[in-house]
């Protein structure tokens, strides 16, 4: 699935009055990634339509490492562009950052479903969505909307939950494409 049909597909269930998504996503942030989680979890199981078991996942580390990681890559590409003098080059730090973040962007939901080698089993779902020019090129149109979408009048919390359950909706895809072939 693209990224417009992911958000269209999103939007449809975020602005469902009938599910807990909006109401619930308010507090999303209190905890770090350990409600966002949550949050996530809630989501599958709607959108499964049967409970999810909460696992027991260090969230907040895996969040951390995750984006820490595509972090660091992005600055340590910042630094030799910079040393060597190729300032144009300094806005690709952003296809670095996305490039390590498309090696994880099903981590959380591999978490939550109790992927105990959740880190190394994301990576084989990026080579399952298509490898990591089309899993960038669908996570940065995500993230323009999780980012920037607020600026535009659609509220800040709610762009951020789009993208989220963007990756929920793109991750039950894939899986059910796996349970299918299995």
């Amino acid at each position: 699935m693209q990224a417009r049909e992911l958000l269209a597909q999103a939007r449809t269930l975020y602005d469902d009055p009938q599910r807990p998504f909006a109401r619930s996503a308010a507090q999303g942030w209190r905890s770090g990634f350990i409600s966002g989680a949550e949050w996530m979890r809630l989501v599958m199981a709607s959108v499964r339509g049967t409970s999810i078991p909460s696992a027991h996942a260090p969230y907040n580390a895996l969040g951390v490492f995750k984006y820490g990681l595509a972090s660091l890559c992005a600055l340590a590409y910042m630094a030799i562009m910079a040393a060597a003098g190729w300032w144009i080059l300094l806005p690709g730090c952003a296809l670095v950052f996305y490039a390590v973040e498309a090696q994880m962007v099903f981590l959380f939901p591999l978490a939550i479903d109790g992927q105990t080698q959740a880190l190394r089993v994301s990576r084989t779902w990026t080579r399952r969505a298509g490898g990591t020019l089309p899993v960038m090129a669908t996570v940065m149109q995500l993230a323009l909307v999780m980012l920037f979408g607020g600026f535009v009048g659609r509220g800040f919390v709610r762009c951020w939950a789009l993208g989220c359950l963007s990756v929920v909706l793109w991750y039950e895809e894939l899986r059910d494409v796996e349970h299918r072939l299995a």
